[in-house]
Formats: structure tokens, C-alpha cells, sequence
């Protein structure tokens, strides 16, 4: 099941390598044997031993000095060093621990302390790599966390693609990885969906699958332990749960026997790790349940801003219909102006963050008609130069109400900007260039291809075809100068889109 542990016995006399042999292969441990401080240093590396066995006495390099480069190296410092020699002056024990010796042991070796003192130092290593490894292991989920949280978009986020991510982390760090992992959905604690996922030639591959239990299954007492961990290794016992498991797997056509699992549940979720290379404890237990607890953090926090995004874009949306509540009956306007700029700015490789809030602030652009008096936004025919100049602050007021919050920042600059004009021949400061924010001169476009679409009382709808040549050609109020000249090109290059999605939006 796990490997036997690995003793490195180092000694340039063949009678005492075979002597060391006698003892330790009966006793269960893999021995490795090398005959001088040379091969003692390279077969350490290539071999990570549990534990060495060093002869002092020995040509070249002795065995303090081998000691000492064992522990002065990064792969090997950890590895427990018992020095064996003839030398018993407490000289020769000084010389020895200040090389970084663990232990010594004095020729003739005596079987019985040979393997009490072996198997005292094993267990200090263990201790020490579980320590070691659980602290490179939290580094490196710690790591994958904050790189995470670095990308963490609540608005996107998907709850059951972050959680598996997180769970394939689990393969990636080998030393403390297990063979398998299952994620299940229960429908109470008898039946369930879920993925079986393993490791094969470097990726994480999947199998899923639905499962049911027996009533009463010995697995039932895992499944009711919800927000708590349960473990174990076969070796200890719970043979019944073991069998359970591995029903489990075989219901997904994966057979194998099982000889330690992790699991924890919590709600609806379980999931269970089988196979560690090592036999496991609470540490696995901890670390699958803090990987649980973080999706659900996330899940947590993301429904909670998609709740609040979906009650600002209802607000915002509302507050349009209000402001084109006194105007002429424009249907769809505000729908249509959105996606068009939306679909502008992605043409012209804008960052999807952008376009997602352009197409949403983007409704927004009249609200500053809520103060222009209705007659006026209403009046069929010609509007004299003081309602002219009435018609001209609707920015400023759309500005104003919109306030300096940041969330409203480009929602802002769309009201106050949207009749600005490339050329400066625009209102209501006369803004120039890039003076317009780009967001300005994105729905400037947008704005005025839908007006011309629709059918106002002081003009005609026109069609597709003749709106892309006003835009792109001028008529003589609507000029190409009007527009960035990259907003420009950009619709040009898309204009069918433009008529596709005014067809599919039409009144």
C-alpha cells in the first residue's frame, strides 16, 4: 500500500554493508547501499532515503564530512543521519553533532538499539516532513487564492466551474495529492450527481455519473455529518465504509480498491477524496473543508453584488423610462441605444468590463429630460430658439442628477456628453476630441443611428441603408466630422449587426 521506508547504509567494508542488510530487510525496510562518502552523497539525492546509516571511517571523504555536506544541502538536510563508528572518545561525538549528526551508534552495532533508535528517528521525520510539506502546501493554495481573489468578477462568477478549479488543486501539489476526488450533488443522503476527478498524463480529467445507496448504508453516517469532516485509512478498520465507497465508484465504472478517504459535506455538497499516498488525518480534513468554505465565501459574496447589480440596473432602467415618460412614445430607444454601444465598443476592443457597464449606463443618456417640460418634448412642429436652448441643458440636468457617485461615472459622462460632436460643433460645452469621453462618443453614434431609425414627429423613419449613408456621408445637420473617427470606421465595419439588432428590437 505505501511504500517501505528507505534506509541509505553507507560503509566502505562489504562485511558490514552485508551485516546492515541482514538486519534491516527482515525488519521491513528498502535498503540502499553505497561504499564510499562519494557515492553516499549522490545516492541521497537521486534516492531521498528516510534515513542514513554513515561509517565514519572511510577513504576520500570520511563520514563527518559526507554528515556535514548532507546538511548543508537543500534536498538532503532533512534526511536523518545516524553515525556508526569505532571511535568512542566524546571528541569524536562532539566532531559528530557539530556535522549535524541526528545519532550515533558504536561498533559492534547492537540489532535491538539498531532498530529502536531507527525507528525513533523515522517518526521524527515523518513528524518533520508532514510539517514541512503541510506549510508548502498551504503556501500553495494560499498562492492559488490570492490569484483568485486577484481575478475574483462576482458578475461572472459561476459556482460550480471556481469550485472545481479549486478542487484540482488538490492534484497539483504530488507529496500530499490524493488519486482521486468525487464532488456530488445529493438529493438527500441516499441518491446523487456528481464527477469523479483523477489525474492522468499531467491533467485533470473527469468522469460523471449519478449514484444511489442502499437505505441504511454505513455510508449514511458520513453523509448526515454535514459541516464536519470524517476520515479514514483501512488499515485501522471501517472496512464497511470502504466497501461503500468503493460501490460508489464502481456506479461511475471506476474500480478501485480504496486504503484511505477524506470526506466532508456540507448542505448539498459532498465531496471525498480516496487514496492519499500517506495515511491521512485531520490536516486533509482541514484542507478539504477550507476549500469547501471558500467557494461557498465566494458564492456567497457573488449573489449577494448580482443581487445588488440586478436592483441598480432595475433603478437604472426605471429612470429612464421615467425621463422618456414626457417625451414622444420611443419604444425600445433606450434598449437599442445600449446594445448598439455595447456592440461598438466590443468591435473596437474595448475591455469586456466597459462594454458590459456601457451597454447598461448607456439607457441613461436622456435622463435630463425629466426637467424639460413635456409641451416642449412633445411640440410637433418646429421648436422656436428659447425652447431650442430649453432642449440644450437636458446633459446638464441628466449630469446633475446622476451625481459624482463612481459607480455612475460613465452613466454621467454619457448623459452630459452624448451631443457633444467630434469637431466641436456639439452641446452643451462645445467639447472637442478626445475632450469627449469615449463613452460620450460611443453613444453619440449609437444614439443618433436609432433617432434616425425612428419616426418623430418633425421627421420621417428612415431605413437602414440610408441611415449608414447620413452617418458615414452627412446630410447636412448629421456630418461624419460629428464623430470619432475610430467610432466611425468601427460602424462602419459593423453596420449590418446595427440593422440586425434594430429589427430584432423593433417597436
Amino acid at each position: 500500500m505505501w511504500e517501505k521506508p528507505k534506509i541509505l547504509v553507507v560503509d566502505d567494508e562489504e562485511v558490514n554493508l552485508v551485516l546492515m542488510e541482514a538486519i534491516l530487510v527482515p525488519a521491513g525496510y528498502q535498503v540502499i547501499l553505497a561504499r564510499s562518502g562519494e557515492e553516499a552523497l549522490a545516492a541521497a539525492v537521486r534516492e531521498e532515503p528516510d534515513a542514513i546509516l554513515l561509517d565514519v571511517m572511510m577513504p576520500k571523504i570520511d563520514g563527518f564530512t559526507v554528515c556535514r555536506q548532507l546538511k548543508e544541502g537543500e534536498a538532503t538536510r532533512f534526511i536523518p543521519v545516524i553515525i556508526i563508528t569505532a571511535l568512542d572518545r566524546w571528541e569524536d561525538r562532539v566532531q559528530g553533532l557539530a556535522a549535524g549528526a541526528d545519532d550515533f551508534l558504536t561498533k559492534p552495532v547492537n540489532e535491538i538499539e539498531l532498530k529502536v533508535r531507527l525507528r525513533s528517528l523515522l517518526r521524527i521525520k515523518k513528524l518533520n516532513d508532514q510539517l514541512r510539506y503541510a506549510h508548502e502546501h498551504i503556501n500553495y493554495l494560499t498562492r492559488h487564492v490570492d490569484d483568485l481573489l486577484k481575478h475574483f468578477d462576482p458578475l461572472s462568477f459561476l459556482t460550480h466551474p471556481a469550485r472545481e478549479e479549486l478542487i484540482k488543486q488538490l492534484f497539483y501539489f504530488q507529496k500530499l495529492a490524493p488519486e482521486m476526488v468525487l464532488v456530488a450533488f445529493l438529493e438527500g443522503d441516499e441518491k446523487g450527481q456528481g464527477a469523479i476527478y483523477f489525474l492522468q498524463e499531467g491533467r485533470v480529467h473527469q468522469e460523471r455519473f449519478s449514484f444511489s445507496l442502499l437505505p441504511q448504508s454505513p455510508l449514511a453516517k458520513i453523509l448526515t455529518l454535514e459541516g464536519r469532516s470524517s476520515w479514514g485509512n483501512r488499515s485501522e478498520g471501517q472496512e464497511e465504509i470502504f466497501r461503500s465507497l468503493e460501490g460508489i465508484l464502481a456506479q461511475a465504472k471506476v474500480r478501485r480498491t480504496l486504503h484511505n478517504y477524506v470526506s466532508y459535506r456540507q448542505d448539498s455538497i459532498w465531496l471525498c477524496c480516496f487514496n492519499y499516498a500517506h495515511p491521512v488525518t485531520s490536516y486533509e480534513c482541514d484542507v478539504l473543508r477550507n476549500l469547501s468554505t471558500y467557494s461557498q465565501f465566494l458564492e456567497l459574496i457573488a449573489e449577494q453584488v448580482k443581487r445588488t447589480e440586478e436592483a441598480f440596473h432595475y433603478t437604472l432602467e426605471a429612470l429612464a423610462r421615467a425621463a422618456e415618460a414626457n417625451d414622444e412614445d420611443t419604444g425600445n430607444h433606450i434598449i437599442r441605444v445600449g446594445v448598439f454601444a455595447k456592440e461598438l465598443a466590443e468591435a473596437m476592443g474595448c475591455p469586456r468590463s466597459f462594454c458590459q457597464e456601457i451597454g447598461r449606463a448607456a439607457k441613461v443618456h436622456d435622463v435630463g429630460k425629466v426637467h424639460i417640460p413635456s409641451h416642449i418634448l412633445r411640440k410637433p412642429g418646429k421648436l422656436s430658439p428659447e425652447e431650442w436652448e430649453i432642449i440644450r441643458q437636458h446633459p446638464y440636468y441628466g449630469a446633475r442628477i446622476l451625481g459624482e457617485a463612481p459607480r455612475l461615472k460613465t452613466a454621467r459622462d454619457i448623459a452630459l456628453h452624448h451631443h457633444e460632436k467630434w469637431d466641436g460643433s456639439g452641446y452643451p460645452q462645445g467639447l472637442k476630441g478626445e475632450e469627449i469621453s469615449l463613452a460620450g462618443r460611443i453613444v453619440a453614434l449609437a444614439d443618433i443611428y436609432d433617432a434616425l431609425r425612428n419616426k418623430r414627429s418633425y421627421k420621417p423613419a428612415f431605413s437602414h441603408e440610408e441611415v449608414f449613408k447620413i452617418i458615414t456621408s452627412g446630410d447636412g445637420r448629421v456630418e461624419p466630422s460629428h464623430f470619432d473617427p475610430y467610432v466611425l470606421e468601427t460602424f462602419r465595419k459593423i453596420a449590418p449587426r446595427f440593422e440586425e439588432i434594430y429589427e430584432s428590437l423593433k417597436d
